[in-house]
């Protein structure tokens, strides 16, 4: 049984033969190429310690302990259809410090059911951002991106259940695209960096709204 939070270790790849147009290719704020493709082996790692980076910062998922194990990791980020952004071409970070390469992963995003059998056509997104490449548009890509994917896999709706009150750009960015806020949780968290227990919000998006031309 898979819901939001379980899975059974996967490739990432579940449902990928139904999405011929993959990898796609759009740009970042910046200018920077970037693409949207499905995880490789070689990415897992990646994945797994970006995953890990978020819970020890405790700001943004509700997560306390880290994966331990890539076959844990693949239980939950990887048990059906997953992806990363990759720059296509070299750059500066958001900082305007630190260069990356061409390939680097920027961010990474999966989308699976959010409940089990009857409700299985709602499904859910988990979204990191690599923290040199924050604030540089990426996030936005990979939101664009899962709407379109997300109905291209066949699921009705998608609907996110703990976007935390003091996460002020995930509230901006879902809204932006269209998501509609239709719950609220008090104390719902104890987060790093916020006094008492935040507030949740659950966003929806019907996606058999979504025009069929949508672009990334």
């Amino acid at each position: 049984m898979t819901t939001a939070y379980s899975g059974d270790p996967g490739f990432g790849v579940l449902g990928l033969d139904q999405i011929p147009y993959l990898p796609i290719e759009t740009r970042i704020k910046n200018g920077t190429r970037v693409q949207i493709s499905p995880f490789l082996q070689q990415d897992w790692p990646i994945g797994m310690d970006l995953m890990n980076l978020i819970i020890r910062e405790g700001k943004t998922w509700p997560f306390e302990k880290e994966f331990e194990t890539i076959d844990a990791y693949r239980g939950y980020f990887l048990s059906h259809a997953a992806f990363v952004v990759k720059s296509m071409e070299p750059g500066i970070d958001s900082q305007g410090v630190v260069a990356y390469d061409s390939g680097e992963i920027m961010g990474c995003f999966y989308i699976k059911p959010n409940f089990p059998g009857r409700c299985s056509h709602i499904c859910n997104g988990g979204f990191i951002t690599a923290p040199k490449f924050r604030k540089m548009g990426v996030a936005t890509v990979m939101g664009k991106s899962f709407l379109k994917l997300a109905k291209d896999l066949g699921y009705k709706s998608s609907y996110f259940n703990l976007v935390f009150q003091s996460n002020v750009a995930s509230i901006r960015l879902w809204e932006s695209l269209g998501f509609e806020r239709v719950a609220v949780l008090e104390n719902a968290a104890k987060l790093e960096g916020v006094k008492g227990l935040d507030t949740a919000y659950g966003y929806r998006f019907d996606l058999e709204k979504l025009p069929l031309d949508y672009k990334v």
